[in-house]
């Protein structure tokens, strides 16, 4: 349904674009929107959103940075409200959490395999830049742990890196191999007890308990 037309400040607009962008992406996924399509839930000219963003792979990586914003808070929120070692526990609930909102992954998904050199800002300002979420960890393990006391960047690097592969590749694996193993696939204590299992061992290479 066409949204009624009104009058709106150039924040105003901006902001409903983006709102209406994402909640459409999420319902429709990235290919299946465009540029007219968030121009009629909006209630605006197509020329209107084409004039703020430019095209639509531009508009996607509006939503995109402003989700990586929002989940990159969410990672100094969660690992300041920690508070204590192991701290990477938190870390790895908060990447879990993340991989297990379907909507944000299928923009990462579809980011992937957009080519960014031909957008404005060029490859480096890419809101894939995994540097960009690593910078939100180590400032929440540095609230944790200041000074020297705390984990060096190569380190919080490593661990992200394994976080993301170990989560990543059960999210894609779990219910073949917890179904081959006997195990019921839908129990979610079955995530808890693998999320815990990868939190041990992330927190004892964060913390310099392994080579």
């Amino acid at each position: 349904m066409t949204a009624k037309r009104r009058r709106r400040s150039p924040e105003e607009a901006r902001g409903e674009i983006l709102d209406a962008a994402t909640e459409l992406i999420a319902r429709y996924g990235p290919d299946g929107v465009g540029l007219r399509r968030v121009a009629e839930a909006v209630g605006v000219t197509h020329g209107l959103v084409t004039h703020y963003f430019g095209t639509y792979a531009a508009l996607v990586r509006a939503v995109l940075q402003r989700e990586n914003e929002r989940k990159r808070d969410l990672v100094r929120e969660r690992l300041r409200a920690d508070g204590r070692v192991p701290y990477a526990d938190g870390m790895t609930r908060v990447l879990f959490e993340i991989l297990g909102d379907e909507r944000y992954v299928r923009l990462w998904a579809w980011s992937q395999l957009h080519d960014w050199e031909g957008e404005a800002g060029g490859a480096p300002d890419a809101p894939t830049n995994l540097s960009r979420l690593v910078d939100a960890i180590e400032d929440g393990v540095r609230s944790v742990l200041p000074g020297p006391d705390g984990p060096d960047r190569e380190r919080i690097e490593m661990v992200v890196l394994l976080a993301l592969s170990g989560a990543y590749g059960y999210a894609l694996g779990r219910r073949y191999w917890l179904t081959d193993l006997g195990h019921d696939p839908d129990d979610p204590g079955r995530d808890a007890t693998y999320r815990t299992a990868l939190s041990s061992a992330l927190a004892a290479y964060l913390q310099g308990l392994t080579p």
